[in-house]
């Protein structure tokens, strides 16, 4: 009974081992999206409850995606890194986003090649305008190999988000309501204009954002 426990143990500890074959390397490892290959940028809107627009419709589509290729030290693909264990915020510290416990997960795990897409919700506030995102696999950001074995700055995804949580302390609240008020009714080129309100992507700060606004004011982390 006790040898067929200890083999159970190390059986445990064999399948374990496997799906983590190597711990992350963030120079090796990269990312990007779907939208690279339009020459767009990827744009959505995100809300603390986690239940505003879908990645998958950043640039104009319905099959739009954040791409990640995770490696090792040696150059394989890690698989099997669970669909929890990415984050995504700005590369500009003054544009930080608020994120909820769990923001975003994974369509899967990585699988034989490291690779995995990330096209659904994310859940936190605040607007990124410039600057970009980068990813973080297990903790560890992903950086830009410049050239060979010498990594020094970070991916940065071509990204938009906006929120109705403008304030970015993951509740939608009078605090957001009248920062809006004074970019409401204004389109692009005005000088009060705010594209961090402008969640329909056409220009302007009209009724339908207004719309949005109302949906999801007293939203929050759940």
């Amino acid at each position: 009974m006790f040898k067929g426990k200890v083999f159970l143990f190390s059986l445990l500890i064999v399948l374990a081992t496997s799906v983590y074959a190597g711990e992350v390397d963030d120079c090796l490892s990269s990312a990007g999206t779907s939208c690279e290959l339009l020459d767009a940028t990827l744009e959505f809107s995100i809300c603390p409850a986690g239940d505003f627009e879908f990645i998958s419709g950043g640039c104009g589509g319905n099959a739009d995606y954040i791409w990640v290729e995770v490696l090792n030290g040696g150059g394989i693909g890690i698989e099997g890194i669970p669909w929890t264990d990415f984050w995504l915020n700005a590369c500009d510290p003054a544009q930080e986003l608020c994120l909820c416990a769990s923001p975003i997960a994974a369509d899967s795990l990585t699988n034989a090649n490291g690779r995995t897409t990330i096209s659904g919700r994310m859940a936190g506030g605040g607007c990124i305008l410039s600057g970009g995102m980068y990813i973080a696999v297990q903790g560890k950001p992903l950086w830009a190999e410049e050239t060979p074995g010498v990594c020094i700055d970070l991916i940065c995804l071509d990204i938009i988000v906006t929120s109705p949580d403008f304030t970015g302390d993951c509740l939608v609240s009078l605090a957001d309501y009248n920062p809006f008020l004074g970019t409401y009714n204004l389109a692009i080129g005005a000088p009060l204009f705010n594209k961090c309100f402008d969640f329909t992507n056409d220009d302007a700060v009209s009724l339908s954002d207004f719309a949005f606004l109302a949906e999801h004011y007293n939203h929050t982390c759940f």
